[in-house]
């Protein structure tokens, strides 16, 4: 018995929902059309290939490192036939993790080789490492599954950002410390040794080494693993990035009025047909950000000035624009401009996301039209989960679906355990609940009837003797649960590879165990594994 790779439905807000199930219900949120249809590419297609001057197509050249001689000619291709790009992205992890960026990577990848082939051209998947974030706490670590069925933590020193006034330096600025050689000591520590163990391993120490760059790591240890699809990995501050997206962000910043507004009314609407704006937006605020005294740091507008909303440092227009022309890794959009920039940037017919992105997409098609940027059609990424053997064994065995797991373990599990009570023995407990109630009514009439004032004490009669059999039947039902100990013991070991600490594991676990255990070759496993709206 192999591993055994399930799809699953894609989690997430009812509006990321309302998109995958029911998408007329939403569709006047997204400008590019449903993504089932492939005439939604094909106009986005177009209106791509009206809007983008020569010499911009062969300013991409410029994205593929020189080092990177397959994936330039790629690019080489896009510039010559005027071809696209399918986006997706993810904030850098600690060893590639969660796992769902493998599983928007891939989606991003059939979808891409689907569309060369219905559009008739070239088109190439792209993964943007979001390199301009700052929330460390989010990206530091990792969890994984030991040999003994544990959830173990693996995470790395940086910088300090708990404090309130704490400088808050953008991933692409944090530098990996000497601390990673023990984290990466303590994954092979707790993977089983294998034939695929040091060949998977030693891109991985190559990529996360001391005095490297975090984001920088993680771009090259994804590129590793998606080597086989020809995929562009960039970082957003990657220079060449920086360069080509610092009109978009001046431009956001002139009209920094009309696109709070905009998005404003959009949050307005969202809110009306029942949706939760996935991102808040504040009257003044602006969907820039500047790497100032306390690290990156929003900015406010007040009146022509703008102002760090944390630091409180202000920079006249002038000086904003100076910086952005000298220094624009310094200046970064916010997550609902982001997917704006990316597609100024790059030709993207599609940009694969998962519900949060799904959702706060239908926030930044303002912000498309606004900057008049052709926006992409939204494609929900692929849900996976990874079946090893010895869960598929337990799943079979007690004849359970691994959705019967989700949440808290333990409740799950108690669950389960009490959906296989003794049907006799539930049959009994009804029986006695019945009779017990047909005889206290009998005996409530008696009494009522000889003497009113007895009301009161039949009812607490009553509710003591219900009492009882609510004890009762607990205890027989924690009889029952004790009497499956070893089922207890193998669902709880299952939930914590499909769950663990209670959240799918896709959402927790680096992908390096299961490459361990099972080879490289599972990546194609993946990939074989995934669907899109194409399909």
């Amino acid at each position: 018995m192999t591993l055994r790779i399930d799809r699953i439905p894609l989690q997430g807000s009812p509006l990321s929902r309302a998109y995958i199930e029911n998408y007329d219900q939403v569709g006047r949120f997204y400008a590019a059309g449903p993504p089932d249809a492939i005439e939604s590419y094909r106009a986005v297609a177009e209106r791509i290939r009206a809007s983008i001057a020569g010499e911009r197509w062969d300013r991409l050249l410029e994205a593929a490192r020189p080092d990177q001689a397959e994936i330039r000619e790629r690019v080489a291709e896009i510039v010559k036939g005027r071809g696209l790009f399918v986006a997706t992205g993810q904030q850098a992890g600690l060893f590639v993790s969660p796992l769902f960026c493998l599983y928007k990577a891939f989606t991003a990848a059939r979808l891409a080789a689907q569309l060369e082939d219905a559009l008739g051209l070239p088109v190439m998947p792209l993964f943007s490492v979001a390199s301009e974030d700052h929330d460390w706490a989010e990206v530091n670590h990792t969890r994984v599954i030991d040999i003994e069925n544990r959830v173990e933590h693996l995470s790395i020193g940086g910088p300090d950002t708990d404090d309130a006034d704490a400088v808050r330096p953008s991933i692409e600025r944090v530098t990996i410390g000497p601390d990673i050689d023990d984290a990466l000591d303590r994954l092979a520590q707790l993977t089983p040794d294998t034939e695929f163990k040091d060949a998977v391993l030693e891109p991985v120490r190559e990529a996360y080494r001391p005095g490297r760059p975090f984001a920088a790591a993680f771009e090259s240890a994804l590129a590793h693993l998606l080597r086989r699809h020809h995929f562009l990995v960039v970082r957003t501050a990657d220079p060449f990035v920086k360069r080509e997206s610092r009109q978009i962000l001046w431009t956001e910043w002139q009209r920094r009025e009309e696109s709070n507004a905009r998005l404003l009314e959009r949050s307005e609407q969202l809110s009306a047909a029942g949706f939760e704006p996935q991102v808040s937006v504040a009257p003044g605020t602006t969907q820039l950000f500047y790497e100032g005294r306390l690290g990156r740091d929003r900015i406010v507008s007040q009146g022509e000035v703008a102002r760090l909303r944390r630091s409180g440092e202000t920079m006249s227009e002038p000086d904003l624009h100076t910086k952005l022309d000298s220094s624009p890794v310094r200046v970064s959009p916010g997550a609902l401009l982001r997917p704006v920039t990316e597609a100024a940037v790059f030709p993207v017919v599609a940009y694969v996301g998962g519900p949060g992105e799904i959702a706060y997409l239908a926030q930044s098609q303002v912000l498309f039209e606004l900057h008049d940027v052709p926006a992409p059609v939204v494609v929900p990424r692929a849900a996976l989960q990874l079946v090893e053997p010895k869960v598929a064994r337990v799943l079979e065995k007690y004849d359970i679906d691994s959705r019967g797991l989700a949440g808290d373990a333990t409740a799950a599990v108690n669950r389960l355990l009490d959906e296989r009570t003794p049907p006799e023995l539930d049959q009994a407990l009804r029986e006695l609940r019945r009779s017990v109630t047909e005889g206290l009514e009998r005996v409530e009439a008696a009494a009522i009837g000889y003497d009113p004032g007895s009301k009161s004490a039949v009812g607490s009669g009553k509710g003591g003797i219900f009492a009882s059999i609510k004890t009762l039947e607990g205890k027989l039902h924690a009889r029952v649960r004790e009497k499956n100990q070893v089922m207890r013991q193998q669902l709880e070991k299952a939930a914590v590879n499909l769950y663990p600490e209670g959240r799918p594991q896709e959402r927790m676990l680096t992908p390096y165990p299961y490459l361990i255990r099972y080879g490289e070759s599972l990546l194609e496993d993946i990939f074989e594994s995934v669907v899109t709206p194409l399909d």
